[in-house]
């Protein structure tokens, strides 16, 4: 088994370099299919659905990023066209005429080059503004965006509120999706320290590729079915979710790799296939990161990688971020060193994959130091990994070290590997210090052996020499 990690394959990697190309021909290799809103049944809807989810299945087997890419293309209406089109218009309802409402027109997701889905709210443009005939959301269509994986996207917390927004209004209720992570959290994580996070640049740098954003000088005309749209808006609008597909899976590997630079002694030390360790460990990423976002005052002024990781924040509500950082910080924080301890790493890897993290930690002053409640290590978390079954997490089942005092809690603290070693693998240590006794005294016999040897040797020379010389004598 190969020390550098087999995943992702080396054919996947030279797929998405041969394919991350921004043009014209790009969009011919690429299956598309479109729903239009208000058109669709609830069955046909229910087939995309399920045709998004086999395409992205397929995606998961050749690296488990649990993530899917999104973007929408926005088009702003009057309140009264809105409600009138969604048939929300009262008999008694006064509207302000210059109160307008962004749709989320056009909604793209998948991969962008294997396959990509395509959501539309038909409008087209008249000589006295733009038309629509009356829409009607499905609750089927509520449903699939429900049941989408965490999405991913330049700016996409962004899009989600615009997105719940329009639908509190056009269908009666907001859309619970299951979380959203923004492509430049997931570079900060990855070591990015460049002041521009905007789509330009982190495609660029992060993929390189170039983003032609002039095409969006066609921003009226997204509300057309795609098949109708130029070729280079219908280039543009898979490229789009193209671009962050790719920046997901470079900035997920480097995450790892960063960590875990050893796929041998990681999976070895597991006891886990490497497909699983991947899978678990970029779940575990996702699912920490989700939800964030920049501080961007911070950030704008971070000198270093610590620095910029330290300004990520979490929504506490939809457009509110927390003061302090999240408690995932904290982890990357310390083990962003790849010359760390690989048994510290994945240490702190069990010990935040809990989903009930305030339950588990107490605050402390210092950054770098956690205080872990309770009793056995391996009991409280060994078993709750159903995402992994393969994944045993510790070669050398032993209990933390309780203090004697009542808390009964026990500090780690990264400089101070040798004491987390004997806190979390006495037998270990007993087993070693055995050996090196042992070793020790097989030194001391053979020592006293060859003593004995020349010593005896030493006399029979001796008694030889004495009996020659009385000879001559």
């Amino acid at each position: 088994e190969s020390s550098t990690w087999s995943i992702p394959s080396s054919s996947y990697i030279e797929e998405l370099a041969a394919k991350r190309a921004v043009n014209y021909e790009a969009i011919k290799d690429c299956q598309i299919k479109e729903i239009v809103i208000g058109e669709a049944t609830d069955s046909e809807i229910r087939e995309f659905s399920e045709w998004i989810k086999i395409n992205h299945k397929k995606d998961m087997k050749k690296l488990p990023v649990p993530l899917i890419s999104f973007d929408c293309e926005f088009l702003d209406f009057s309140m009264y066209f809105t409600l009138n089109m969604f048939g929300k218009l009262g008999n008694r309802m006064v509207i302000d005429p210059n109160t307008k409402l962004t749709w989320p027109i056009k909604m793209q997701i998948g991969n962008g080059y294997s396959y990509a889905g395509i959501v539309t709210f038909h409008v087209w443009k008249t000589d006295n503004g733009y038309a629509a005939k009356p829409i009607t959301i499905p609750k089927a269509f509520i449903e699939f965006l429900e049941d989408l994986p965490v999405v991913t996207g330049c700016g996409i917390r962004n899009d989600l509120m615009i997105i719940n927004k329009f639908m509190k209004i056009a269908y009666g209720r907001e859309v619970k999706f299951k979380g959203s992570l923004d492509i430049s959290v997931l570079a900060v994580l990855a070591g990015w320290t460049l002041k521009k996070t905007n789509m330009f640049t982190l495609a660029f740098v992060g993929a390189g590729v170039l983003m032609n954003k002039l095409s969006c000088i066609g921003y009226d005309k997204w509300g057309q079915k795609f098949k109708n749209l130029a070729l280079s808006m219908r280039c543009y609008a898979i490229s789009d979710i193209k671009v962050c597909w790719l920046l997901a899976v470079t900035f997920l590997t480097t995450i790892l790799y960063n960590w875990f630079p050893d796929q041998k002694a990681t999976c070895s030390h597991t006891k886990s296939r490497p497909f699983d360790f991947v899978k678990h460990f970029m779940h575990w990423v996702v699912e920490s990161a989700k939800d964030s976002t920049l501080n961007n005052n911070e950030f704008q002024v971070s000198p270093d990688v610590d620095s910029a990781i330290r300004s990520i924040r979490k929504y506490s509500s939809m457009f509110k971020i927390e003061k302090e950082s999240p408690r995932i910080v904290k982890a990357f924080l310390s083990l962003w060193d790849a010359d760390s301890p690989l048994f510290f790493k994945i240490y702190i890897l069990k010990l935040y994959e809990s989903t009930d993290v305030d339950s588990v930690l107490v605050e402390h002053p210092d950054p770098h130091l956690f205080v872990l409640k309770s009793g056995n290590f391996e009991e409280e978390y060994c078993d709750e990994a159903p995402m992994m079954p393969v994944f045993s997490i510790w070669t050398h089942s032993a209990p933390v070290h309780q203090k004697p005092h009542n808390s009964r809690e026990s500090e780690i603290f990264p400089s101070q590997t040798s004491r987390i070693m004997h806190e979390n693998e006495p037998g270990r240590l007993e087993h070693f210090f055995a050996l090196v006794t042992f070793a020790f005294l097989i030194y001391l016999t053979w020592d006293w052996f060859i003593y004995t040897f020349e010593i005896n040797g030493i006399f029979a020379h001796m008694q030889k020499r004495y009996s020659e010389d009385n000879k001559k004598v």
